[in-house]
């Protein structure tokens, strides 16, 4: 069974800018054997690829026309597919990065950007592209020249992009990230979920947590994520299962209990429902 790498930037090394661009071409053939297969990150990952290709997220192959703009959050599972062209960017920060100029920040971009709602990708006009490509070649200026500042200005213009991709999901998805209530209350069920993904909380228990009825949560997740609580809740404990099962250092038995089932038969059951094979049968089905 292939472990699942997890790779970190600058990690506790607070001397270093924990934000990073990279080429992305380039970058995919020095680190092929890594990039190439199911790996995850402790970092938040934007890639810009030019050209209409295919990128593998979560267990599926995306595929995605030019100029897209994926947001890889941290710790999704994800691998570059190496028949496609990949040719962009690739930028990578840290909440570090964000939350040592600006913390409110953090949050912002985490619900508007990476918020793993809707498709994981963003398509830029030609117009917008060009911007974006503006952008990118004067942070790589910025980092290459590291004169006084360099930090404070490329946490300024990559703030710039971020605005820019929010502005952008904004008018896709025709929501207002900052003020949209019912959208921040489907956001923050869906980060519940995934922070009680060890154990079997009904709707109940996430409206009173929410402080809302379970009449509204159902409605704006049905209307902002697509499904009905029950079902998100479900297929977050099969995510979680499976980057676990894909991960090789535990035993089934063992995720099952991790994640709250009684008996590891059970596990197997609830698992086979939702996927239609068995945790053993995924995990040789991922093997390289």
């Amino acid at each position: 069974m292939e472990h699942i790498s997890n790779y970190n930037l600058h990690k506790d090394d607070f001397s270093k800018l924990h934000f990073e661009i990279n080429d992305a071409k380039p970058y995919l053939l020095k680190n092929l054997t890594h990039a190439t297969i199911p790996h995850r990150h402790s970092f938040y990952q934007i890639i810009w690829f030019k050209n209409a290709g295919k990128h593998y997220i979560d267990y599926k192959i995306i595929e995605h026309p030019e100029n897209t703009i994926f947001f890889i959050n941290t710790n999704q599972i994800h691998y570059f597919c190496p028949d496609s062209s990949n040719e962009g960017f690739l930028f990578h920060f840290n909440d570090y990065f964000i939350s040592q100029f600006n913390p409110e920040f953090t949050e912002r971009f985490s619900l508007s950007v990476f918020n793993e709602i809707g498709k994981p990708y963003l398509q830029l006009s030609e117009k917008n592209a060009e911007r974006f490509l503006v952008l990118t070649k004067v942070i790589q200026d910025e980092i290459a020249i590291n004169d006084i500042f360099m930090k404070e200005q490329v946490y300024s213009i990559f703030a710039s992009l971020l605005f820019l991709i929010e502005r952008l999901k904004t008018k896709e998805a025709k929501i207002d990230f900052t003020l949209n209530t019912d959208f921040k209350l489907a956001y923050l069920f869906k980060e519940e979920v995934y922070k009680s993904k060890e154990s079997f909380f009904n709707i109940e228990h996430y409206s009173n947590l929410l402080h809302t009825n379970n009449k509204k949560l159902t409605s704006v997740v049905k209307q902002y994520l697509g499904n009905t609580p029950a079902n998100i809740i479900i297929s977050i404990k099969i995510l979680e299962a499976k980057r676990r099962l894909a991960n090789g250092k535990f035993s089934i038995q063992e995720i099952a209990y991790d994640l709250g089932f009684d008996q590891p038969t059970y596990f197997t059951k609830y698992f086979k429902k939702a996927t239609g094979i068995t945790p053993k049968e995924f995990q040789s089905s991922i093997l390289p």
